[in-house]
């Protein structure tokens, strides 16, 4: 019993500790005056929000002014701001229309001013004018979207399409801040369909939904498991000490997004490094996917500017030749490349969201509609992201039609 007794007496004395602790939490109110409301307050609408600017109120004990507002999703927000500023900025407005607010001052003791009212006029969102400017387009498998985003606002662009019953259903979104877009769906079947496009931004304001009747062109990923190499020139410098680095067919092996599962061009030659390989059928190529040393994203022997070659040759594509080799009529340059971050960063930038990703996808480059039907390829980089003529690959993807 009297253990019992004891342990009670030391539980009730944890307890009002406790309660004390919890008590002094915080800054005791000391008064129940209210603070003056700010004054000279003048409005800059801009789209979707407004800079309201005042004069602090001479209160010394005013901790901050707060805009208590609501969105046209019937959310509230409260954007706050201490007494060091004089402004407070409110977003998330849709269309255009005559808002009321309140400016409210509170003091240390939690005390609120009566309420200054203004009028703010928010102009359109700039989803509408981001949805009414887009660019729709036919693409190989898909749909290419391109758009303006002037001031970098949180995006999110979504597709639908109508299936057999009318109905709208979801196929892809694309979530962006960068100014100038571009965006493809892929993987649709080449077949007349309806789909819808609308934009919602990061307050959940949303745009109609734009239809339009659009026929994707046929395409078909080429099988890797036909690709052959077509030797390696003896004058590059090919790395296989490291682990996970090795021959050609590191590119067509299907695992990528790993920083070490490469071919692998060492720098210090003054010859630009290239590769060759047979694709195993003749095809009009539509694009195809690179995927760079994943540790190294947009730098080191990653290529920058590069270009692809084809030939329907064989002799041609197994010439080691390392110089000239492209003034041969049997090779055809299919395509000029850049290797560009969609944030629009450069070398030694940090990387966003968005770089990443897109790396990790494989960076996609659409071929002309005009080049012809070749078998063999060379892909030659002109110089990597940090100036080397080094390379690295770590798998290639190719698409088009194989002609039968």
């Amino acid at each position: 019993m009297n253990r019992l007794i004891y342990t009670l007496i030391i539980l009730n004395l944890l307890l009002q500790v406790s309660s004390c602790k919890e008590e002094t939490i915080g800054q005791y109110p000391t008064d129940k005056i209210p603070p003056k409301q700010v004054e000279n307050v003048t409005v800059e609408n801009f789209p979707g929000g407004a800079t309201i600017s005042y004069d602090i109120p001479e209160e010394e004990d005013l901790l901050y002014v707060k805009i208590p507002y609501q969105l046209p999703n019937g959310k509230m927000r409260t954007n706050k701001s201490s007494v060091f500023e004089n402004q407070i900025t409110i977003k998330g407005f849709g269309k255009s229309k005559k808002e009321k607010i309140a400016l409210i001052s509170v003091d240390r003791s939690q005390n609120e001013s009566e309420p200054y009212y203004v009028d703010i006029e928010p102009e359109d969102n700039p989803i509408f004018s981001i949805h009414s400017n887009l660019v729709i387009q036919e693409a190989f498998g898909g749909l290419k979207l391109f758009w303006e985003n002037p001031l970098k606002e949180e995006i999110m662009v979504g597709i639908l399409r109508k299936n057999k019953l009318g109905e709208l259903q979801h196929v892809d979104n694309f979530y962006s801040s960068i100014v100038d877009a571009a965006v493809a769906v892929r993987g649709l079947d080449s077949v007349k369909t309806t789909f819808g496009i609308y934009i919602r931004d990061a307050y959940e304001n949303y745009t109609d939904t734009f239809l339009m009747d659009l026929k994707p062109l046929y395409e078909q990923q080429l099988d890797k498991a036909l690709f052959k190499s077509m030797g390696q020139p003896s004058i590059f410098n090919y790395v296989t000490s490291t682990t996970g680095v090795g021959p050609m067919e590191r590119i067509w092996d299907n695992i990528y997004n790993v920083d070490l599962n490469l071919f692998y061009i060492s720098p210090g030659g003054a010859i630009k490094p290239y590769f060759t390989f047979d694709m195993g059928v003749v095809a009009k190529l539509s694009r195809f996917r690179f995927w760079g040393r994943r540790g190294y994203l947009f730098s080191l022997h990653n290529p920058k500017f590069f270009e692809v070659w084809g030939t329907n040759d064989r002799s041609v594509a197994a010439n080691g030749m390392t110089q000239g080799w492209e003034n041969n009529p049997a090779w055809i340059k299919l395509l000029d490349g850049e290797s560009k971050r969609p944030s629009g960063g450069q070398l030694g930038d940090p990387l966003t969201n968005e770089d990443v990703a897109y790396a990790e996808a494989g960076e996609e480059y659409e071929f002309p509609l005009d080049i012809p039907p070749v078998r063999y390829i060379r892909y030659r980089s002109l110089i990597s992201w940090s100036g080397s003529l080094g390379l690295h690959v770590n798998e290639i993807v190719f698409w088009g039609q194989v002609e039968k």
